[in-house]
């Protein structure tokens, strides 16, 4: 029997979100304990009595639920760094609200076991795949450039020609990580200069690279992933002046390290359209 933190967040997309709990949920009934932490960053009221309506309706199925209902977005940053310093396991399981967990535990045991057979490992990802097209890979985890450009490892490549030996990667997005506590601990929570949202993740990933923890990508475990639910809530936020102005900020500040953990180039970043499925 594991026991682990689950992390999810919330913003003004309750239905998606309790597809999520209901999954975790299903966790609980396989035999795995888990501490609960949900926090909503600020959603309309209805949205809200969704989500509470859930957890009494659910509570009893994890070992603690822990419902935070801000009256503000705190951001992914905020939000998840909430449940940092609340966590009680030594591994949390940090997600978005967006992505369409198995009905087994298949791919939580095989992350949780690579994390095992290397105590150096902080992250354990899976490779993200497309909602609507799970057969095309949308990342593998994250790799950069000299400049700080990001790149989605094997993005747009049939997931069946991807070879399903984990790797160890840059950054992985927080769509999916399990975390191991004490990597956390060592290099503190996710930083505020990212609120509310966009690169926060990469900067957690590179300060754990350098103070000698991994981060893992295992391309056998496939979890998909809608993208962007969050930034589309994002109402006092222009997405793409946000994307700018925090991939700025995270160029600047890592400058003197970013040709030092650099593995990719310029032309190996794909951001193409994904090609749709044929009628």
């Amino acid at each position: 029997m594991h026991d682990l933190t689950a992390s999810l967040l919330n913003i003004n997309e309750a239905a998606l979100t309790i597809e999520v709990l209901d999954k975790l949920a299903g966790l609980s009934d396989q035999g795995w304990q888990i501490q609960l932490i949900l926090v909503d960053n600020g959603s309309r009221a209805d949205q809200v009595q969704s989500l509470l309506d859930w957890v009494f309706g659910n509570k009893g199925r994890f070992s603690e639920v822990l419902f935070i209902t801000a009256t503000k977005n705190l951001g992914c940053t905020g939000g998840r760094n909430a449940a940092f310093k609340l966590a009680m396991s030594d591994r949390i399981l940090v997600l978005d609200n967006d992505i369409v967990l198995p009905e087994d535990s298949v791919w939580l045991d095989r992350l949780w076991s690579i994390m095992e057979a290397d105590q150096q490992v902080a992250i354990a990802a899976p490779m993200l795949v497309f909602h609507n097209r799970q057969d095309i890979v949308q990342g593998a985890g994250i790799a950069l450039t000299k400049t700080g450009r990001v790149g989605f490892l094997d993005r747009g490549k049939l997931a069946a020609d991807v070879s399903p030996k984990p790797i160890e990667v840059t950054a992985a997005p927080t769509a999916c990580w399990l975390m191991r506590r004490e990597a956390q601990h060592t290099v503190g929570l996710f930083s505020e200069e990212y609120y509310p949202v966009q690169y926060e993740d990469i900067d957690l990933c590179i300060r754990l690279k350098l103070a000698g923890w991994k981060i893992l990508c295992d391309r056998s475990v496939r979890i998909k992933h809608i993208e962007n639910v969050t930034t589309r809530n994002l109402r006092d936020y222009s997405y793409v002046r946000l994307t700018v102005r925090r991939g700025m900020r995270f160029k600047e500040k890592w400058a003197d390290v970013l040709p030092k953990i650099a593995t990719i180039t310029e032309d190996q970043i794909y951001w193409e359209p994904i090609p749709r499925p044929k009628i």
